[in-house]
């Protein structure tokens, strides 16, 4: 089982499931999600992440000691705390920003990040390389709260078409808030070319974990 942590503060069980419902119903895999405390509005600049660092490390702990969970997994596309909480568990660790670009990476060289910040987050920067095309952001959508707000997707549907205007020849979102909204299905109805959604690229690589175990 996977345990997951969610970074954004709720508790609308909806919200906080909504995740782990799409990894069990398009990848079979079986999870346990918490989210970290006093965070309502997720992680969305460098001061969030920096508070968020020690309670993701905490909650991963809390997560090691359930006998069920044999991987966790940092839900938010900034890989916060990734490296640390490998260091403060055993447990194998999987961060949804750089699963996400390497997922991008196997279908695309020429790969257009669109988030709800001006820059791509570091590690997945990092994994994605010569393939990185552009970033892409919407400025009314900085916040994964904001994602709910009527025409949002529209919005965002229009910032990804832009990119692939101008070469991009897949999209990978960097935000799992847009899992929540189920952007994916949204663009796969009005794009040409494919988006990769964190929550599924986790799941993909959670897969790959239980095959070589």
């Amino acid at each position: 089982m996977l345990g997951i942590i969610r970074v954004l503060t709720t508790e609308d069980e909806s919200v906080l499931q909504e995740h782990g419902r799409l990894m069990k119903d398009e990848s079979s895999v079986d999870s346990l999600t918490r989210c970290i405390p006093d965070q309502p509005f997720g992680i969305y600049d460098a001061v969030t992440e920096a508070q968020a660092v020690p309670k993701i490390v905490e909650l991963a702990r809390t997560l090691e000691a359930d006998e069920r969970i044999d991987a966790i997994s940092i839900n938010c596309a900034a890989d916060p705390a990734l490296e640390e909480t490998r260091q403060a568990v055993s447990l194998p660790v999987i961060g949804a920003g750089v699963s996400g670009a390497y997922a991008a990476r196997m279908i695309s060289s020429s790969v257009a990040v669109l988030g709800i910040t001006e820059t791509v987050p570091d590690q997945m920067r990092i994994a994605l390389g010569p393939a990185l095309h552009s970033v892409r952001f919407h400025p009314l959508y900085r916040k994964a709260t904001d994602l709910h707000a009527d025409g949002a997707r529209k919005a965002l549907l229009e910032c990804a078409q832009e990119a692939e205007g101008e070469g991009a020849t897949a999209i990978l979102f960097a935000c799992t808030g847009f899992s929540t909204i189920h952007l994916k299905s949204y663009f796969d109805s009005h794009l040409t070319i494919p988006s990769i959604d964190l929550v599924r690229a986790q799941a993909i690589a959670y897969t790959l974990l239980a095959v070589e175990g």
